[in-house]
């Protein structure tokens, strides 16, 4: 999964089905969240984030992990920037 925080735009890509070896599809979504929204998202993303680190089940590999780190990083860069932009439309209106 990609966020990237221009606007709100995920990117789930392929992942490999760890029994059968088959590689599912990728799905793309993209929407202005506001920064209420990308706070909840956050908060979720976070919680689970934590879940697996704490419960760390087999299956959760280093790369499940560096990829969550990365999404939370690219989430926490979105968010900051719907901050700075909703700011910036109360000063001008």
């Amino acid at each position: 999964m990609i966020i990237k925080p221009d606007s709100l735009t995920i990117e789930f890509q392929p992942m490999s089905d760890p029994e059968s070896g088959e590689v599912t599809g990728s799905h793309r979504e993209q929407s202005d969240a506001s920064p209420a929204q990308l706070e909840s998202i956050a908060g979720v993303f976070r919680e689970l984030f934590n879940l697996l680190e704490q419960y760390a089940p087999v299956w959760y590999t280093e790369e499940h992990q560096r990829r969550a780190v990365e999404a939370l990083r690219a989430l926490e860069e979105s968010r900051q920037l719907a901050k700075a932009q909703a700011a910036r439309s109360q000063k001008a209106g």
